[in-house]
């Protein structure tokens, strides 16, 4: 394999391999080295993007989807455009208010503007390790809630009604602030601006500063990668150990995704 790491500690580029043809097993351990890892254009589809993932953990159904009847895994395809605003743009790991959240995520640029619409990831484990000593004495033993937020990105993609029922039925979670990844044991920041609500057992205006302080030292730490994509390429990574946004500077270009993630 021609492995090109993209920066320090985050990312890298397989040159010239096919995704499926690598296999899972291999994939799997480019990602314990290097948390997100990005592909050449191919001829991957949805059939063949959803039968690698399923090779690397368990289906995964998104709650609204659940809610929605859906039984049956398969990509979704994420849509930006004039009638359905981008709504990624924020530092989160995928549906971590989920007591069983996706661990693993899959990105396949099918259509992307002629500008913007890039993709940023950030390294949960840099941002434990790097955390000032004052900061990280105060967050460890902490635990915090994760719920789908304000919802007005779900409800944008699909109504209110079902973003009312899919909160009466995930109302939330509780999760350590600093977390053990499942597989390495390593600790990194469990908390997102997505869907972190409060640390539990302060008062609101306290959590709110702490959590500020973490999301700030989040979005400044040196350890990022920004993607540019081309149209074509295809990316895993690994849910826990890395966040995530997607630029929303495109809109109201058309930019579409295929996305399937597993537990």
């Amino acid at each position: 394999m021609d492995v090109r790491p993209l920066i320090d500690q985050l990312g890298a580029h397989i040159a010239g391999a096919v995704p499926d043809e690598l296999g899972a097993e291999a994939i799997a351990e480019l990602l314990a080295e290097h948390h997100v890892v990005f592909f050449d254009p191919t001829d991957l589809d949805d059939d063949r993007q959803q039968a690698l993932l399923d090779k690397m953990g368990s289906s995964y159904i998104h709650p609204l989807a659940k809610m929605m009847g859906v039984t049956a895994t398969r990509c979704s395809h994420i849509v930006d455009d004039a009638e359905h605003p981008p709504y990624q743009d924020h530092w989160h790991t995928d549906v971590t208010w989920d007591p069983e959240p996706p661990m693993i995520g899959s990105l396949r640029a099918i259509e992307m503007p002629a500008t913007g619409g890039n993709t940023v990831w950030a390294n949960m484990h840099v941002a434990y390790q790097t955390l000032p000593d004052d900061l990280r004495a105060a967050v460890e033993g902490l635990t915090a809630i994760h719920d789908m937020g304000p919802g007005t990105a779900f409800a944008s993609k699909t109504s209110d009604e079902l973003v009312a029922e899919t909160r009466a039925a995930y109302p939330g979670v509780e999760r350590a602030v600093v977390a053990k990844h499942r597989t390495s044991g390593e600790p990194y920041l469990n908390v997102n601006s997505g869907f972190t609500s409060h640390i539990v057992g302060m008062e609101r205006a306290e959590s709110d500063a702490l959590l500020a302080r973490l999301y700030e030292h989040i979005d400044s730490m040196a350890c990022q990668y920004r993607h540019t994509w081309t149209e074509g390429q295809f990316v895993v990574w690994d849910e826990q150990s890395t966040q995530h946004r997607a630029v929303g500077d495109h809109f109201p270009q058309r930019r579409e995704m295929s996305r399937y993630v597993v537990r």
